[in-house]
């Protein structure tokens, strides 16, 4: 790698790790848009390039999300039931859809761009209208945890993890301040500690799903470690940062970074896929 890469690399890790922390969303909102762009800039393409892309991103995410998990439970920002019985199901559909992308062609990386993209325009329109009833409350008092609800919303987090190589927080963040109806920033804790149980069985999937595949070097099955590493290293001291900074600002403050930083991210990918 280039230093000018090397910079580049560190610098976004730098930021995805902080907005993880910060919003509870594991970080792939950043890291995965770089590694497309950075795999593409090498010369990469299908059907390497949309699978390494998804399971580098997923390290990435693991990393940071797993810094974020152990600094939020410090400040008992952390709704474990929640997240252990989400992030179960959650695990079992990143598996099953892993599998599917995988094997099947046609999943390109403009449809890869396209689901993300749609992904986050939804978020970005439930945060921007979502109001903060329950200002920076921790208690989980009054919470539905039904299993119904709890697998619901982890099967559709490991979905879209796989599907978009994101940790699937930009699911479980707006799911747990709305159907389980844990306050915003207790939703964000619970769902960071999700997304690295979530993330962590999706990078062990991307892994042995390219073992024999054409990978460039550097790369263990459909995960390239080194370009991965300048991401996640920066990003594991950065998110404990962002969690410091959650719980210093009101909530809206919160709510509204999520949106900003998931609209600019699906604007890029959407113009990327369709124009």
């Amino acid at each position: 790698m280039s230093p000018e890469l090397v910079a580049l690399l560190v610098a976004a890790g730098a930021l995805g790790g902080f907005i993880a922390g910060l919003v509870g969303v594991g970080g792939g909102i950043i890291f995965t848009p770089v590694l497309l762009f950075t795999f593409r800039g090498l010369g990469l393409e299908d059907p390497v390039l949309t699978p390494l892309t998804l399971g580098s991103g997923l390290l990435c995410t693991f990393a940071a999300s797993a810094s974020g998990a152990v600094a939020q439970a410090r400040k008992d920002a952390v709704d474990w039931r929640t997240a252990g019985t989400a992030g179960a199901v959650a695990a079992l559909a990143v598996i099953l859809v892993t599998t599917f992308v995988t094997t099947q062609p046609w999943y390109s990386r403009r449809v890869f761009q396209v689901v993300l993209g749609l992904a986050l325009v939804a978020v970005v329109v439930r945060m921007l209208t979502k109001r903060d009833g329950q200002g920076n409350s921790l208690s989980s008092e009054g919470a539905r945890r039904g299993v119904g609800a709890l697998a619901l919303t982890g099967a559709a987090a490991g979905s879209i993890a796989s599907a978009a190589g994101i940790g699937g927080g930009v699911v479980l963040v707006p799911a747990f301040n709305g159907l389980v109806r844990l306050p915003l920033k207790l939703a964000a804790g619970t769902s960071t500690t999700a997304i690295a149980l979530i993330t962590l069985v999706g990078v062990l999937t991307y892994v042995a799903r390219g073992l024999g595949a054409p990978v460039p070097d550097g790369a263990l099955g459909y995960v390239h470690v080194p370009y991965a590493l300048a991401l996640a290293l920066p990003a594991v001291v950065t998110a404990r940062l962002g969690v410091s900074a959650a719980h210093r600002v009101h909530v809206k403050w919160v709510r509204w970074a999520f949106a900003g930083f998931a609209g600019i991210v699906a604007v890029r990918l959407l113009w990327n896929a369709l124009a």
